[in-house]
Order: structure tokens, then sequence, then C-alpha cells
């Protein structure tokens, strides 16, 4: 899987937006740093220790700006999903009706991956840490805040006619479960075309799988 053109200026750009400013640059160069750190070592074998050589900072800013291990890695979960949401509000929020906003959904979702791999893998890796932690709660309103807004246009589409009767918890797996599934594929080296290659065709069976 070759590195977008990009994607790091783009990763600058979210942590930028995440920690602004002159007073910002040592937690992104921790959190610029710990990325490949965790990827390469999974965040529980990672250590203080190789995010302070990595990255240039001292032990005691790392500490200071995150409180431990657990919160660089937080913050950097947080920092990529909260860029994920961006995206996605962006292309959804517009979208005219039900069907549009099933097709702009997963047009960003994987418009995302594909522009920014290394953080997406991260996601994916970090997530089930994240949720079962001590910002699990964080999460879960961020999680509510970006689907809140979508699963209230899937509903119009329910009362509409539009979208079959289906348990409502059921509904975000039948539509980005093919999109999440080709792109973790995909990160891992099993596919060899980019999910945006196939943004229209996930979009439409994600449509199919709950249309009426």
């Amino acid at each position: 899987m070759s590195k977008p053109r990009g994607s790091t200026s783009r990763l600058d750009k979210l942590l930028e937006l995440a920690s602004p400013g002159e007073r910002g640059a040592s937690r992104r160069a921790v959190l610029a740093h710990a990325l490949p750190c965790f990827n390469a070592r999974g965040i529980e074998a990672a250590t203080i220790e190789e995010l302070r050589q990595r990255s240039g900072q001292s032990v005691g800013t790392i500490y200071h700006h995150f409180g431990n291990k657990e919160g660089v890695a937080a913050a950097l979960f947080f920092a990529g999903f909260d860029d994920q949401s961006r995206a996605i509000a962006e292309r959804t929020l517009a979208a005219p009706d039900a069907h549009a906003v099933v097709v702009e959904l997963v047009a960003a979702y994987v418009g995302w991956v594909t522009a920014l791999p290394e953080l997406a893998a991260y996601l994916f890796m970090a997530r089930e840490t994240i949720a079962q932690g001590l910002h699990g709660e964080a999460l879960r309103e961020r999680l509510e805040a970006r689907y809140g807004p979508i699963d209230s246009r899937l509903a119009e589409g329910v009362r509409t006619g539009l979208i079959t009767e289906l348990p409502s918890e059921l509904i975000p797996a039948l539509v980005l479960g093919g999109a999440e599934s080709y792109c973790r594929a995909w990160l891992a080296g099993r596919r060899r075309a980019r999910p945006t290659a196939y943004a229209g065709l996930l979009a439409e069976a994600a449509w199919r799988g709950i249309a009426a």
C-alpha cells in the first residue's frame, strides 16, 4: 500500500487543529511520532521512552501534556476521529434525501481512509482500547455527535418509505459494514485498489441493504 501524496501535510493540518499554535508544537511533535510507533508496536507494547526518543520531547513534557501513554493514545485517536467526523459532516449535511446521505457518507468514509491510511489503520487498531478505557465516554459522545444527524435523516427515510423498517442498531452495520471491511483489507495489504475506486459500488450496495 503506497502512501498518498499530501497525506503528511494533511496529518500536520489536523494535528494543528487539535493542538494549535506555538504552544501546541510539542504536543503535535509527540502525536506525529506516536503514530508510527503505535502502528508498529501497538499501544500496549510501545513505551514512553520510545515516544521520547522519536519525538525529541522530554518525558516530563509528555506527561505534562498527556498524563500518561494512554493519554497520548487517546489524543492521537481523537485528533483523527474528529477530522474524519468533519469530513463526513461536510458531505452529508447538505444531502437532499436519505439515499444521498448514504452515498455521501460512504464516499466521505472511504475518501478519508484513502487519504490518511496510517491514521486510519491506527483508528481501527486503537478503537477498542479507547472505548474500554478512561476515554470511553468521550468516544461515545463523539459517536453520537457524528451519527446523530445521520440517524435522523435515515429515520426520515423510513417515515417517507425510502428505507425499510429495520432495527436501528442494525442500520449502521448495513450502511458502513462493506466499506469498513474493504478499507481494513486494503490497509492490511489484502486488496490492491484504493477504497475510493469502489466508493460508488460500496454506496449502492449499502443502499440496497436498507432500501424499501
